[in-house]
C-alpha cells in the first residue's frame, strides 16, 4: 500500500471523529468541516478561545483584498461572518485594519468554527400552553432584501423551520400584517425589504416570557453612540422617515453570498421612493464593503457617522442623502411673500418632494432646541401649519414660552367712518361732542349769523379742533381757521388706515406706519421666525400697546400678538 495513504488514513479518521463531535451541537448553527479539506496539508486545526478552527495560510497577491478572499472561500455566506473575523483578527496580530493586506504578506484565515459550548442549564417543566403565531410579534425581526428569483415561501422556508399548516393558515398573516405595502403575497420584487418576525420550534413549545425591565447599569463606553442612535429614532420619525433599529437586515450579493447587518448598529432609513439609505453608527461597516453592497443594490446608499459626530453632524450627513428636493441649511432664510411677510430660519429647512406621504406640508423646519434657544410657541406653529410649514423643535416637547392663553376681544369697527373716529378718541381718552352747530360768525344785529355744523368738536391742547366727513367747502375751512378753529377733513379719504393715522397726528399720539416685525422667540435671528405684520402701532391712554391693521388674522396669530402684550384694532371702511 503507497506510504502516503496510510499516513492519511489516521488523519482522515481522527478528522471524522472531530466533525462528528462537532455535528451534535445543534444549538446553534454549525458549519461542518468535510474530510477533502481536512487531508489537505495546508488546512490546519487550531484552538482560539475555547473553540475549534479550521485555519489556511494564504499569501497575499497584487490586486488581492480581504472581502475578494472571503468570497472566493464561501465565508461572505455563512451566518457567522462576525465570529469568523473577529478570530481572523486574533490569528494576525499585525492586521489591524481589515481593508489593508500588502503583497507578500502571509495570513491565517479561519474557514470553519466549532459553535461554542453552550452551558449546560437545568430543564424547566415545559408547559403545554398553544401559542399563537401572532405572539411572534413580541420577538425580534429580520429584514431581508428581495433578490432576483425569490419567492416568499421560499425565503421563508429557507430561514426557519416552520410546520406546514401553520406557515400558511397563520404565520404568512403575520407577514401580511408587518408588511402593508405588500397587497399579494405571492408577488414580491427584487429589491424590497421584507419584515420577517424570527421563528423557532421553541417558540411554539413554551410561552412567551417577559422580559423583567432593565436594571439601571453604568453606561457602556459607547454610550454617546447609543443615545445619538435614540435621538436620531425620534427627530427622523417626527419627520416622517420609516426608521428601522430592530432585528436584522439581510442584504443578498450578486456575486453571492449575503451582507448581515445588525440593525441596532446598522438602522436603515426607508425613503419613499423605495431607496434605502444603512446609517453606519459606530463607524464599522469596511468602506470596501460598503462598496459591495451599493455596487450590486443601487438603490442602497450608506452613510458613515464617526465617533465625535453629535446630532448636529449626524443631520448634516444623513439629509442630503434623503432625496430632499432643496434643504436650506443654517442661515438660510425662505421668505413667504403675501399680506403678512414671514422669514423662516431654522437649523434646516427641508422642502417637500411633490407625492409625500403628507401633502400639505410643503417645508419642515427643524431646530434644536436648548434652555438658551426655547421652542417655538404652540400658536405659531398651530398659524404656520396651514400654510404647508411644519414646524419641529427637537427635543420633542411643547417648549412654548408658557401656557396658551385665551384671546383677547379683537377691536373692530363697524365700516363707518364714524365709528372709527369714535374709536380713536375713545382709545386716546380724548372727549369729544358730535353733529355740533358752532357760529363762526356774527353781526350786531340779529338778522346774520354764520353756523357751521361741525361733525366732531374737542378740544385739544386749549383749541378747538373740528373733525370733518361731511365735506366742508374749502372757502368755509379757510374760514373756521381764520377764527383759531383746526379743521381736519376726512370726507375724501377711503383708507382706513391713512384716516386712522390722521386721527391721531390730530390729537398728539405717537404712533408708527412701518410694517411692524414680530420675532417668534428669542432664539437668534439665524434660527427664528419673524412674522411682518402691516399696519399701526401706538399706545392707548392707558398704556396699552396696540396694533391697529386692515387684515383680518388668523385666531392663533391673535393669540400669540396678546401674548406679545399687543391688543388688535381691525380697520374696516365699507
Amino acid at each position: 500500500m503507497d506510504k502516503k495513504l496510510i499516513l492519511l488514513i489516521p488523519v482522515v479518521s481522527l478528522c471524522f471523529l472531530l466533525g462528528y463531535a462537532w455535528a451534535q451541537e445543534k444549538d446553534e448553527e454549525t458549519y461542518s468541516i468535510s474530510l477533502v479539506q481536512t487531508a489537505e496539508v495546508d488546512k490546519n486545526i487550531v484552538k482560539v478561545d475555547d473553540r475549534k478552527v479550521m485555519t489556511e495560510e494564504y499569501t497575499i497577491k497584487k490586486g488581492d483584498h480581504l472581502w475578494q478572499i472571503f468570497r472566493e472561500r464561501g465565508l461572505l455566506e455563512k451566518r457567522n461572518l462576525g465570529d469568523i473575523i473577529s478570530v481572523l483578527k486574533k490569528l494576525n496580530k499585525s492586521l489591524t485594519d481589515l481593508d489593508l493586506i500588502h503583497p507578500g504578506e502571509t495570513i491565517v484565515i479561519p474557514l470553519s468554527i466549532s459553535p461554542r459550548q453552550a452551558p449546560v442549564k437545568v430543564a424547566k417543566k415545559v408547559i403545554k400552553t398553544k401559542i399563537s403565531i401572532e405572539n411572534l410579534k413580541d420577538l425580534d425581526l429580520e429584514n431581508y432584501t428581495v433578490q432576483k428569483g425569490d419567492s416568499l415561501v421560499k425565503i421563508i422556508q429557507g430561514r426557519f423551520d416552520i410546520p406546514e399548516e401553520k406557515l400558511h393558515s397563520e404565520y404568512l398573516q403575520l407577514v401580511k400584517k408587518l408588511n402593508p405595502s405588500i397587497e399579494d403575497l405571492n408577488i414580491i420584487h427584487p429589491g424590497q425589504v421584507v419584515r420577517l418576525p424570527v421563528y423557532t420550534a421553541q417558540i411554539v413549545r413554551a410561552p412567551i416570557e417577559r422580559r423583567p425591565p432593565p436594571q439601571a447599569a453604568p453606561k457602556a463606553p459607547d454610550a454617546q453612540g447609543i443615545e445619538l442612535a435614540k435621538e436620531l429614532g425620534e427627530i427622523l420619525t417626527r419627520m416622517g422617515l420609516d426608521w428601522v433599529q430592530i432585528g436584522q437586515h439581510f442584504i443578498p450579493l450578486q456575486a453571492g453570498g449575503q451582507v448581515d447587518l445588525k440593525a441596532d448598529s446598522f438602522p436603515i432609513i426607508n425613503l419613499a421612493s423605495g431607496d434605502r439609505l444603512i446609517v453606519d453608527l459606530f463607524d464599522e461597516l469596511p468602506e470596501k464593503m460598503a462598496d459591495l453592497i451599493t455596487s450590486t443594490w443601487a438603490s442602497y446608499r450608506v452613510v458613515h457617522l464617526k465617533g465625535g459626530d453629535d446630532l448636529r453632524s449626524a443631520l448634516d450627513k444623513i439629509l442630503p442623502e434623503c432625496q430632499y428636493p432643496k434643504i436650506y441649511k443654517l442661515g438660510d432664510p425662505l421668505e413667504l411673500a403675501g399680506d403678512i411677510e414671514i422669514r423662516l430660519t431654522a437649523d434646516w429647512i427641508i422642502e417637500m418632494a411633490p407625492g409625500s406621504k403628507n401633502e400639505s406640508t410643503k417645508f419642515m423646519m427643524v431646530t434644536l432646541t436648548d434652555s438658551l434657544n426655547p421652542g417655538t410657541p404652540k400658536e405659531i406653529k398651530a398659524f404656520l401649519m396651514p400654510l404647508g410649514i411644519d414646524v419641529i423643535d427637537y427635543p420633542l416637547s411643547d417648549q412654548d414660552q408658557g401656557a396658551s392663553i385665551p384671546k383677547m376681544d379683537v377691536l373692530q369697527t363697524d365700516g363707518t367712518m364714524p365709528t372709527l373716529i369714535e374709536t380713536a378718541l375713545n382709545l386716546s381718552n380724548i372727549r369729544f361732542s358730535r353733529s355740533v352747530e358752532i357760529p363762526v360768525y356774527k353781526s350786531r344785529k340779529t338778522d346774520f349769523n354764520l353756523l357751521v355744523k361741525a361733525d366732531f368738536l374737542l378740544n385739544i391742547d386749549g383749541k378747538d379742533c373740528i373733525i370733518d366727513i361731511s365735506g366742508l367747502g374749502k372757502d368755509v375751512q379757510a374760514l373756521l381757521k381764520e377764527h383759531n378753529f383746526m379743521v381736519l377733513s376726512l370726507a375724501e379719504i377711503r383708507d382706513p388706515a391713512v384716516a386712522f393715522s390722521m386721527i391721531l397726528d390730530l390729537i398728539g399720539v405717537k404712533f408708527d406706519t412701518e410694517p411692524h416685525p414680530f420675532l417668534a422667540t428669542s432664539r437668534v435671528d439665524s434660527r427664528n421666525i419673524n412674522i411682518i405684520i402691516p399696519g399701526i402701532t401706538f399706545q392707548d391712554s392707558d398704556g396699552q400697546a396696540i396694533l391697529a391693521t386692515h387684515l383680518g388674522l388668523p385666531d392663533d396669530l391673535v393669540r400669540f400678538l396678546n401674548r406679545k402684550g399687543y391688543q388688535i384694532l381691525i380697520l374696516i371702511l365699507s
